[in-house]
């Protein structure tokens, strides 16, 4: 196993994934820590289907991100070029978003914004606004696939508790 040599933070690795996304007209996606180790896995929307890239062998939360973040680069750059269907297969380890119990962190935070795919920088009327389209459009009551409803349940969990981290870090809860 090869280590990551980057220093970047969860937060840094979150603002270079959302300017990654946004340079590929991605608007879909998600970050997914998990709760029982430091694994990491990013969720994107691309081409009408999810795309989930996972790390688990590095040594730091930050580092699992970041290689994430590698190979989604590396996946674009492949596409760009041509390749395609490199991604098919992929398994990953994923879980949900807030760790209960846990006092608030920087990358907690940055985590829900990246979630809810807001900025920091948003009001909380807008966060709350873009919080409400995904929960009505990821509601798993508006579907009858198992696999798709489930999907929708486990994305809409994540939502919420990005909402509630959100709110509790702005003092609104």
């Amino acid at each position: 196993m090869t280590t990551m040599t980057s220093n970047k933070s969860v937060s840094e690795t979150l603002q270079d994934l959302r300017t990654l996304f946004s340079r590929y007209d991605v608007e879909e996606w998600e970050p997914i820590p998990t709760k029982v180790d430091l694994s990491y896995s990013v969720r994107y929307r691309k081409d009408d289907q999810w795309v989930t890239i996972g790390s688990r062998l590095q040594p730091t939360r930050a580092k699992n991100l970041r290689q994430c973040y590698q190979v989604i680069h590396y996946l674009f750059l492949w596409a760009s070029r041509g390749v395609s269907g490199v991604s098919q297969g992929v398994t990953f380890i994923h879980g949900g978003l807030v760790r209960v119990g846990e006092a608030m962190d920087e990358d907690g935070l940055a985590e829900a914004y990246a979630t809810l795919g807001v900025d920091p920088s948003d009001s909380l009327e807008e966060v709350g606004a873009v919080y409400r389209a995904k929960i009505k459009f990821n509601h798993p009551d508006g579907v009858q696939d198992p696999q798709d409803k489930a999907l929708r349940e486990e994305r809409s969990s994540r939502l919420n508790g990005a909402w509630e981290m959100i709110q509790k870090g702005r003092g609104a809860k």
